[in-house]
Protein backbone atom coordinates (compact mmCIF):
# COMPACT_ATOMS: atom_id res chain seq x y z
CA UNK A 1 0.00 0.00 0.00
CA UNK A 2 1.04 3.58 -0.51
CA UNK A 3 1.93 5.70 2.35
CA UNK A 4 2.86 9.08 1.28
CA UNK A 5 0.18 10.03 3.36
CA UNK A 6 3.24 10.10 5.90
CA UNK A 7 4.16 12.95 7.43
CA UNK A 8 7.95 14.05 7.34
CA UNK A 9 9.89 12.01 10.03
CA UNK A 10 7.28 9.71 10.52
CA UNK A 11 7.62 6.01 10.78
CA UNK A 12 5.34 3.48 10.54
CA UNK A 13 5.01 0.86 12.80
CA UNK A 14 2.53 -1.55 12.04
CA UNK A 15 -0.28 -2.28 9.03
CA UNK A 16 -3.14 -4.24 8.91
CA UNK A 17 -6.54 -5.23 6.93
CA UNK A 18 -9.31 -4.09 9.38
CA UNK A 19 -12.60 -2.81 9.88
CA UNK A 20 -13.74 0.22 10.71
CA UNK A 21 -17.01 -0.14 12.69
CA UNK A 22 -19.42 2.82 12.17
CA UNK A 23 -23.08 2.66 13.11
CA UNK A 24 -23.37 -0.72 13.20
CA UNK A 25 -21.70 -0.94 9.61
CA UNK A 26 -18.30 -2.25 8.89
CA UNK A 27 -16.28 -0.46 6.58
CA UNK A 28 -13.06 -2.79 4.91
CA UNK A 29 -9.52 -0.85 4.54
CA UNK A 30 -6.24 -1.03 6.67
CA UNK A 31 -5.38 0.31 9.64
CA UNK A 32 -2.26 1.46 10.37
CA UNK A 33 0.49 2.25 13.56
CA UNK A 34 2.63 4.93 13.13
CA UNK A 35 4.89 6.73 15.67
CA UNK A 36 2.31 9.55 15.79
CA UNK A 37 -0.85 8.07 14.65
CA UNK A 38 -3.25 5.41 14.28
CA UNK A 39 -4.91 5.80 10.95
CA UNK A 40 -7.67 4.05 9.19
CA UNK A 41 -7.82 4.28 5.49
CA UNK A 42 -10.81 2.36 4.07
CA UNK A 43 -10.01 0.57 0.64
CA UNK A 44 -11.02 2.02 -2.76
CA UNK A 45 -13.80 -0.88 -3.20
CA UNK A 46 -15.98 1.40 -0.82
CA UNK A 47 -19.21 3.11 -1.98
CA UNK A 48 -17.97 5.95 0.48
CA UNK A 49 -14.34 6.34 1.83
CA UNK A 50 -13.64 7.05 5.40
CA UNK A 51 -10.14 8.49 6.49
CA UNK A 52 -9.92 8.20 10.53
CA UNK A 53 -6.31 9.45 11.82
CA UNK A 54 -6.07 9.93 15.39
CA UNK A 55 -2.91 11.85 17.13
CA UNK A 56 -2.03 9.34 19.34
CA UNK A 57 -1.32 11.91 22.18
CA UNK A 58 -5.54 12.25 22.05
CA UNK A 59 -5.94 8.55 22.98
CA UNK A 60 -6.66 7.99 26.21
CA UNK A 61 -7.26 4.05 25.83
CA UNK A 62 -7.83 0.77 24.72
CA UNK A 63 -10.93 -1.55 25.05
CA UNK A 64 -12.43 -4.33 23.68
CA UNK A 65 -16.43 -4.78 22.20
CA UNK A 66 -18.35 -7.22 20.84
CA UNK A 67 -19.66 -5.94 17.00
CA UNK A 68 -23.53 -6.53 17.64
CA UNK A 69 -23.32 -7.44 20.64
CA UNK A 70 -22.22 -10.95 20.12
CA UNK A 71 -18.93 -11.19 18.64
CA UNK A 72 -16.11 -10.38 20.76
CA UNK A 73 -13.81 -9.02 18.04
CA UNK A 74 -14.07 -5.32 18.41
CA UNK A 75 -11.21 -2.90 19.49
CA UNK A 76 -12.64 0.69 20.83
CA UNK A 77 -10.03 3.38 20.74
CA UNK A 78 -10.88 5.88 23.42
CA UNK A 79 -10.26 10.05 23.00
CA UNK A 80 -9.67 12.18 25.38
CA UNK A 81 -12.95 14.41 24.24
CA UNK A 82 -15.05 11.53 25.07
CA UNK A 83 -15.68 10.16 21.48
CA UNK A 84 -14.93 6.48 20.18
CA UNK A 85 -13.91 5.02 17.33
CA UNK A 86 -14.47 1.65 16.90
CA UNK A 87 -12.43 -0.97 14.50
CA UNK A 88 -12.49 -5.05 14.22
CA UNK A 89 -8.93 -6.58 13.96
CA UNK A 90 -7.32 -9.93 13.59
CA UNK A 91 -5.41 -9.82 16.51
CA UNK A 92 -7.16 -7.47 19.17
CA UNK A 93 -4.71 -8.05 21.75
CA UNK A 94 -1.97 -7.49 20.11
CA UNK A 95 -3.10 -4.24 18.97
CA UNK A 96 -4.14 -3.44 21.95
CA UNK A 97 -0.85 -3.81 22.93
CA UNK A 98 1.07 -1.48 20.54
CA UNK A 99 -0.79 1.12 21.05
CA UNK A 100 -0.94 1.37 24.88
CA UNK A 101 2.61 1.29 24.32
CA UNK A 102 2.89 3.96 21.73
CA UNK A 103 0.85 6.49 23.49
CA UNK A 104 2.82 5.76 26.68
CA UNK A 105 5.20 7.90 24.74
CA UNK A 106 3.41 9.96 23.01
CA UNK A 107 3.81 13.49 24.31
Amino acid sequence: MKTDWLRQNEKLLFEEGASYFHKYVAVGGNLFLTDQRLIFISSAANQHQHLIDINLHLIRGVEYFKTLFMNPNGMAILLSDGQMENFVVDDKKAWKSRVEKMISHAV
